[in-house]
């Protein structure tokens, strides 16, 4: 029997529609990767010759919107999702054929030829820019005044606990029912240390009797080492989407020390290495592209993509401009790569832009509220200072030292303004958003990165609220992950009856979330080990440090997903028939659970105690019934049957899951 076969035999765990991997609308990630990376080079390379607003549209192709780049030109249609290698758009700038170039002038550079390789391989997601609004309405914000929300002094749980049940009354709509223990005591571990619980600690939570159990068990897996290292991972992918950098060097040592958000931002902004060591390394993975540098702090600080105002003012909030986007650009127009360090200029010529009617504007320092910033223009350096900078310039390079700190930072201005009192509205609610999708499967805002006015949460006085209560907290995320682990909320099942599910922004029922590559590079290495070895505290420390040493490398093999759940070929293949990772994790040795339960001459009780360790809770009688006929169909003396046992419990549904 194969693996599939014991899985269909046991009748795993449902997880409801979380398998399914296709989705009709793209994700929010696909709109950013599409708005940040593909929309803004079309604007600047084709949309002269090919949009409607080309004086002369060219070969009867535009490429504004995805109708009319599926419809395609002359020669057909310009792409055809999914299929690179059969898209004209692809051939065009790849440059291989002489004959059909473009930009005719100039070849996109291999990053950004790439990057349209994976937007058309992934589908093509191309939202249509929305209708206008006619009249402008006011912020969501501005509509939850302070005084109407719930006492500043209320604990984060009880907060989230009255609105999410509110919101519920409201719609007639009743939760699901709280989690089993088992589920309760797995999520949180997942959550907060990003791994699976070993089987003691499962069973010491499900057996304790104190009514303040899921408190001291929260307390408990907040200070083990775990937790800095997983909130390190969760941070380093909020702020570099996987790629490599030295920002963990940074992060390890914040996360640690429990420095505060407000901190960590502005320390990356200000990019000096030799106050916080590695804090350069967010703005050096963008210093060369600008428009990135300035739409990826305004994503993952202020939860906001102004990307599509670099090209119009915004068609859903008309209070943002290009005027922002470039004033938001100006904060880094100084700055500049210097070897092995971010500098930033005195000066520099004011960043100028061309409006949507084709006029030239000098953008001014603007933050994403409107407001306009002072800023002392120096006069443009004399040629001799020009020389002498070029000097000092190569005696610094000599010496591997720092550029000198500008007199005006516009960097340090930036801070100033994302942290302003009666501002930091954005700042506070995007991380603050960002957790509770993290911990919850989706945020009070989606997508999100288009947290502005017009965008209403599904709790607009909740995410106030939480917001408000971290900045006058101190910007603490350990605080805050605590309030939202210990509500009803996050507390619920992810079963549903055989109704329809209701509405996920509810919160009605927990929604399944698909293991990060490091929680199951780490899953697998815990489910494996013996449960056996395991004697005293320090035990499980050494157990835990030696397997997360282990699962580092491992971590790489998987794909992160984000709101829809897709398992790549090679990944597939990679669970179904790795001889490496069955080698590796169902080893016949005494530190691996395949020799514990040979070992166990009670077959019921090994299969439990399998499932304690792979799944943190108890088998059904159908589950021990499957397996002991089979293991007795091929021989529950054998190795291999046992390693096609645990291999199907180690890759099915409900493991790869936090449910």
């Amino acid at each position: 029997m194969s693996r599939a076969a014991i899985q269909l035999a046991l009748g795993m765990y449902a997880l409801g529609a979380c398998g399914s991997a296709a989705a009709a609308e793209p994700s929010a990630r696909d709109v950013d990767f599409f708005e940040t990376r593909i929309r803004p080079v079309l604007a600047e390379k084709c949309f002269s010759c090919h949009s409607g607003r080309a004086q002369k549209l060219k070969g009867g192709l535009r490429l504004d919107s995805r109708a009319h780049t599926l419809k395609g030109g002359d020669t057909g249609p310009a792409l055809v999702p999914g299929d690179p290698d059969h898209s004209a758009i692809l051939r065009a700038v790849r440059w291989r054929d002489p004959e059909f170039q473009m930009p005719p002038k100039e070849k996109l550079p291999d990053e950004v030829i790439a990057d349209f390789e994976k937007w058309v391989k992934h589908g093509a997601p191309f939202p249509d820019k929305p209708t206008l609004v006619a009249k402008p309405a006011p912020p969501w914000w501005e509509l939850v005044p302070d005084n109407k929300l719930l006492p500043p002094a209320k604990p984060i749980t009880e907060v989230v606990n009255h609105y999410i049940e509110a919101k519920l009354k409201s719609a007639r709509v009743k939760p699901a029912p709280r989690a089993e223990d088992s589920t309760l005591v797995h999520r949180w571990s997942l959550d907060l240390v990003g791994r699976i619980p070993t089987a003691p600690e499962a069973l010491q939570f499900i057996e304790s009797k104190s009514k303040d159990k899921p408190a001291h068990a929260v307390d408990r897996l907040m200070a083990l080492p775990g937790f800095a290292r997983h909130l390190v991972n969760e941070l380093d992918w909020l702020l570099m989407s996987g790629e490599r950098s030295d920002l963990r060097s940074y992060l390890s040592p914040a996360v640690e020390e429990t420095r505060p958000w407000d901190r960590v931002f502005r320390e990356l902004m200000l990019a000096r290495d030799a106050e916080a060591k590695g804090s350069s390394a967010f703005l050096r993975a963008r210093v060369r592209d600008p428009d990135r540098m300035v739409n990826d702090v305004s994503v993952r600080f202020f939860g906001v993509n102004i990307s599509c105002a670099q090209c119009h003012d915004h068609p859903l909030v008309p209070s943002w401009k290009q005027d922002h986007y470039f004033g938001m650009k100006s904060f880094f127009s100084r700055t500049f790569d210097f070897g092995d360090f971010v500098a930033e200029r005195d000066y520099g010529a004011p960043v100028s832009f061309k409006t949507t009617k084709g006029e030239s504007k000098e953008a001014k320092l603007m933050f994403l509220t409107g407001r306009t910033l002072d800023d002392p223009a120096p006069a443009e350096p004399t040629a001799e200072q020009k020389k002498n900078e070029k000097q000092m310039m190569e005696d610094l390079k000599k010496k591997k030292a720092p550029w000198p700190e500008p007199k005006f930072s516009r960097r340090a201005q930036l801070i100033e303004a994302g942290l302003r009192p009666g501002d930091e509205g954005f700042f506070a609610r995007a991380i603050v958003n960002r957790m509770w999708a993290q911990l919850f499967g989706r945020g009070l805002v989606m997508p999100l990165d288009q947290m502005h006015g017009a965008n209403t949460p599904s709790h607009p006085e909740l995410l106030a609220w939480l917001a408000r209560d971290f900045t006058a907290h101190g910007y603490d995320l350990r605080r805050l992950m605590r309030g939202l682990v210990l509500s009803e909320a996050y507390a619920r099942t992810s079963r549903w009856g055989d109704s329809q599910r209701p509405d996920a922004a509810l919160f009605a029922v927990a929604v399944p979330r698909a293991l990060t590559p490091q929680q199951l590079a780490l899953s697998l290495h815990v489910a494996a080990a013996n449960p056996g070895a395991v004697r005293t505290p320090e035990d499980a420390a050494r157990l835990l440090k030696s397997l997360e040493s282990a699962a580092q490398g491992w971590a790489g093999l998987f794909e992160r997903t984000e709101e829809n759940f897709q398992v790549s070929v090679d990944e597939a293949l990679l669970l179904s028939n790795s001889e490496r990772m069955q080698r590796e994790l169902l080893a016949d040795a005494e530190t691996r659970l395949l020799r514990r339960v040979m070992s166990e001459p009670d077959q019921s009780k090994a299969v439990s105690l399998a499932f304690w360790n792979v799944l943190s809770r108890a088998p059904h009688a159908a589950e021990i019934k499957a397996i002991l006929a089979y293991l007795d169909k091929h021989g529950a003396q054998q190795a291999e049957p046992w390693r096609h046992v645990l291999w199907s419990l180690m890759t099915g549904t409900e493991f790869r899951f936090n449910h």
